[in-house]
């Protein structure tokens, strides 16, 4: 088994992100691996707001409430990610936490990159027809755009 020294573990929200975590230990060697957890926050959605209308007047409106949603998601975010980090350091490994806001696809190949990750470890939920054909999928991008090897973990 290859040793990695730099894991990037991608999270979202959901009962997935459990199973991530157990493949990122059972891949890391204590004392020698580092983990980041890595979490990316979406866009707040315009919602009934059209801030792309002609005169521009909502979107002041829709940037005050972009803001304070993400505001309040960040710190939810933060404390989340603190509690599966300390979780991780209590076995030994070496494990920090970041986020970062936009398209998870994108922004996890290029913290991976920057960090000068080994493994990008992701989750995949099987979306079907036009949902998949619509959003994409994360792991699928990250499968094709990633600097390092990926482990994918199924839903």
């Amino acid at each position: 088994m290859t040793a990695y020294q730099k894991i990037l573990v991608a999270l979202d929200q959901t009962p997935l992100a459990e199973e991530i975590i157990a493949q990122a230990w059972e891949q890391a060697q204590p004392e020698v691996t580092q983990i980041l957890l890595l979490h990316c926050l979406p866009l707040p959605p315009a919602s009934s707001l059209d801030y792309g209308d002609r005169y521009k007047a909502n979107l002041s409106q829709f940037l005050d409430i972009a803001q304070q949603q993400l505001g309040e998601r960040t710190e939810a975010v933060r404390q989340w990610l603190e509690t599966h980090a300390e979780q991780s350091t209590a076995q030994g490994i070496k494990t920090d936490w970041d986020w970062g806001i936009g398209n998870p696809g994108k922004t996890i190949c290029q913290k991976a990159k920057d960090w000068g990750a080994d493994l990008i470890i992701v989750g995949y939920r099987s979306r079907k027809g036009f949902a998949a054909a619509l959003l994409g999928s994360t792991s699928n991008y990250v499968v094709h755009h990633a600097p390092c090897s990926v482990l994918i973990v199924q839903a």
